[in-house]
């Protein structure tokens, strides 16, 4: 567990890369169906470099971890130019859901996401609450309890055939499925995911595609 004082610092930096989010950061991010709403809401920011433990991934985009009644428990991190490497985070950090925030609304319905950007479309364009989890992977088994009491779980994995056979997203959206209670998988087209068909297709067909 994070003390009072590594807060504050976690805290103090991702108020300081929000602050330095570029031209070049913001564009990325409105091509991706971010809003500057949205991007305020997640705290999304740019990594300047003075901070050490992150200094490797100076110009990158930081995206909080944001925990209620604790803040700012961690990052990740993500390219914003070409390369073989899209994401990144710190070292032995702690995995946790993105956007628990939305498990204090009221609702009876929960999307359970794959991406972080995928998860800000739905909670903050959709309006329906939303949770995020990078990957199969990242899934812990206590996770399951965090997610209980909702009339209809909607699970979103990416829908991307790999070379190999295998589909990593398919993997995580089945993974979750047996863990959580009153959960549902919704496939979407191949080759997309969340963010794709928002940006192809608009929010109404959206929250049509996610049974919402």
């Amino acid at each position: 567990m994070l003390t009072k004082s590594q807060l504050e610092s976690l805290a103090q930096v991702a108020r300081e890369y929000h602050e330095a989010l570029s031209a070049e950061a913001i564009a990325y991010l409105v091509a991706r169906g971010i809003s500057k709403e949205a991007a305020e809401y997640a705290q999304l920011g740019q990594i300047t470099g003075d901070y050490a433990p992150h200094s490797s991934y100076a110009g990158w985009l930081s995206i909080p971890y944001i925990v209620v009644g604790e803040g700012v428990v961690g990052f990740k991190f993500r390219r914003l130019g070409e390369g073989n490497l899209k994401y990144g985070a710190p070292a032995n950090q702690k995995s946790h859901l993105y956007n628990v925030r939305d498990l204090e609304e009221e609702s009876d319905v929960l999307v359970v996401c794959e991406g972080e950007f995928d998860t800000l479309i739905v909670s903050q364009i959709l309006k329906v609450p939303a949770i995020g989890c990078p990957g199969v992977a990242s899934w812990k088994q206590h996770f399951a309890k965090m997610v209980m009491g909702y009339s209809k779980v909607l699970i979103v994995g990416d829908n991307d055939d790999k070379a190999d056979g295998s589909n990593p997203g398919q993997d995580f959206a089945r993974r979750v499925a047996q863990e959580v209670p009153n959960s549902q998988i919704v496939q979407l087209p191949p080759g997309m995911d969340i963010t794709d068909c928002y940006l192809t297709e608009g929010p109404d067909k959206l929250r049509e595609r996610l049974g919402l």
